[in-house]
């Protein structure tokens, strides 16, 4: 897990987290290192800042999981922390269908130009450490 969470603190996911108002180490035990590690070391964490939203933090598989595994993003709307839990394969229950455009300045590019489902999950823990 040191690796996993010395690469999040490089990337300014553990800052990103705070700057959006949730606990970085409420939402990555300890307990949970090594699994978390297994789960999340290959994703590909990337923070941006998104006019309207601020700080968007996102966690996309690798390519050969990107079917099996979610996408995951959290951000701040207003005064409202969202985290958003997208499958290429539609889930028993979902919230809405996101259709990414093929180029933008907002998502990971390997999430572009595919269509979504978007389960709006009020438990802001990373959905794979559950």
């Amino acid at each position: 897990m040191e690796g996993l969470i010395s690469k999040l603190h490089q990337k300014g996911i553990v800052k990103a987290f705070q700057l959006i108002g949730l606990d970085f180490r409420l939402l990555f035990p300890e307990a949970q290192n090594e699994s978390l590690a297994r789960v999340y070391g290959d994703y590909e964490w990337i923070v941006r800042d998104v006019p309207g939203y601020q700080t968007v933090i996102n966690a996309v598989p690798p390519d050969d999981l990107l079917h099996s595994r979610p996408w995951e993003e959290w951000y701040k709307h207003g005064n409202v922390v969202h985290h958003h839990v997208l499958y290429l394969e539609k889930p028993k229950a979902y919230d809405e269908i996101f259709d990414a455009p093929d180029h933008d300045d907002i998502h990971p590019e390997r999430t572009l130009g595919r269509r979504w489902w978007v389960v709006d999950d009020p438990d802001h823990s990373p959905f794979l450490a559950r």
